[in-house]
């Protein structure tokens, strides 16, 4: 899994991915806090500190999905700009998976499928409810 800051993600795409020494120091595989998202309002851009990379091309092309904090909550890049002038989607919500695959697809960006286990206690977050989508030039 590979990480990046949202900064790295909209102003300086070509630099390497967030990393720390101190995740190899162990036998098993350590990655950055994670903590959930309260969904106490909808989250925006500005909230997420971390992202995991789902999918990244050169430039600024790529899908990230939040995780810090960790939430239903998706980054687009189509790519095709500067990065002075990124232009993004965001996604949130329960069937925000959904459209970013779609999404994905449409860009010709090959996102990996894999099975995703939910705590039953969770499970209200994947419930089918109104889909946020933001686009920001």
């Amino acid at each position: 899994m590979l990480f990046k800051t949202t900064e790295n993600i909209l102003k300086t795409p070509w630099l390497d991915e967030l990393w720390n020494d101190n995740w190899m120091d162990g036998n098993t595989i350590q990655y950055p806090p994670r903590v959930d998202w309260d969904y106490k309002r909808p989250m925006v851009l500005e909230d997420v500190d971390i992202w995991e990379v789902l999918c990244a091309e050169n430039g600024n092309r790529g899908v990230y999905a939040a995780w810090l904090p960790y939430a239903e909550f998706y980054l687009v890049m189509p790519g095709g700009e500067s990065p002075k002038n990124t232009i993004f989607e965001t996604y949130y919500g329960s069937e925000a998976r959904i459209h970013v695959m779609k999404r994905a697809k449409e860009l010709n960006l090959r996102l990996n499928k894999q099975p995703m286990w939910v705590d039953p206690k969770d499970m209200w977050k994947y419930e089918p409810q109104p889909l946020d989508k933001i686009i920001i030039q």
